[in-house]
């Protein structure tokens, strides 16, 4: 980080609250850059493509499917505003990792501007690559409208493949990643892996003396991070693989169901939907690889055996089967399971499948 986000790092020490906004506001803003032009057509398009997608996406979902209010366009400034808040839940909990032992009063005043920073620095990042929410794979704890960054999908573009079937295959994935996010036990879920994911790892307080000296110049706050290794340097705790691991492999499960339910739903109008998953892909796989305390963007592999899992429980069980596995959290597969079906199927047909 440069200087000057530094020196606004000191000076916004000592916000109120439990979570630092007014630092994540300018870490998300030093992030996305200034503002980019959004053509203004282009919502009127969008609008039409998600009327499209969620009529199809409602015919081939195992679960119901709910009209957005609207579809926005925006860039990734925009994005970053207007989503800051609503990602919050999903990095709360690692507030409570940071123990701080006989520094306790210091780690309690440190804890909203480590919450602030990874808010802040998560979103800021998501806006300058993500498409929609459901390229990052991590549901917003108040889906709203539609949000589409427009800057970010004219990059994409693959061999072959025209901007309006760019925009469907945009249009439809979001659709039903944000569909099957709204499962009413969905979120609980998640917010329960999350809470064991924050329990099982602790942030170093003695590699953050640098950040906390009085006086401190903003060279001396960047000099301590980078002693620290960084963000990921503070971060510890050898229990903590095996949380992440369940974590992310419900995340795979999760975007994995919605791509295939996309892909099902805009096939026949979309010949170039591989094309374009295939260059997206390959791209996601660099954009989301960075640094970080707490939760990360989901990773591609993950996806991909999400995908496979939710194809082999179909065949195995029937045409109805993903209504069935979409019913209840417990019939969700561990880590292990996402990898190897047939683990999962034994378990669940001892728990009673149907």
């Amino acid at each position: 980080m440069p200087d000057d986000l530094f020196s606004r790092l000191f000076e916004l020490f000592n916000q109120p609250g439990p979570v630092n906004w007014k630092l994540a506001a300018e870490i998300a803003k030093h992030l996305t850059g200034e503002r980019q032009p959004v053509e203004p057509w282009a919502a009127e398009e969008l609008r039409e493509l998600a009327r499209l997608a969620e009529y199809r996406v409602g015919e081939a979902a195992p679960f119901p499917v709910r009209p957005a209010s609207d579809v926005l366009t925006l860039d990734p400034r925009g994005w970053a505003e207007k989503n800051l808040e609503s990602y919050a839940p999903l990095v709360e909990p690692f507030g409570s990792t940071i123990d701080g032992g006989e520094a306790a009063p210091l780690m309690d005043q440190l804890a909203p501007v480590m919450i602030g920073m990874q808010v802040g620095g998560l979103v800021g990042s998501l806006a300058t690559w993500l498409m929609a929410s459901f390229d990052a794979g991590l549901p917003p704890h108040h889906p709203g409208p539609i949000q589409i960054v427009v800057p970010n999908v004219d990059e994409l573009q693959p061999d072959g493949v025209d901007r309006r079937e760019v925009n469907l295959w945009v249009i439809a994935n979001e659709v039903a990643f944000r569909s099957l996010a709204e499962i009413p036990w969905v979120g609980d879920h998640l917010a329960r892996l999350i809470d064991d994911y924050a329990a099982s790892i602790r942030i170093d307080p003695t590699k953050l003396s640098g950040l906390m000296m009085p006086g401190a110049s903003p060279s001396e706050l960047e000099k301590a991070l980078a002693e620290a290794g960084g963000i990921e340097g503070l971060v510890g705790g050898e229990d903590a693989e095996g949380p992440r691991q369940e974590l992310e492999a419900f995340l795979g499960a999760v975007t994995g169901c919605s791509r295939l339910v996309a892909r099902r739903s805009v096939d026949s109008m979309l010949p170039g939907f591989d094309r374009i998953t295939e260059t997206r892909d390959e791209a996601r796989s660099d954009a989301a690889s960075g640094p970080g305390i707490g939760l990360r963007p989901v990773p591609v592999e993950a996806t991909r055996l999400g995908e496979a899992f939710n194809q082999e429980v179909e065949r195995r069980y029937g045409d109805d089967a993903l209504h069935v596995l979409w019913s209840d959290p417990s019939r969700m597969p561990a880590a292990s399971e996402l990898r190897d079906p047939t683990e999962w199927a034994a378990r669940v047909l001892l728990d009673g499948w149907g």
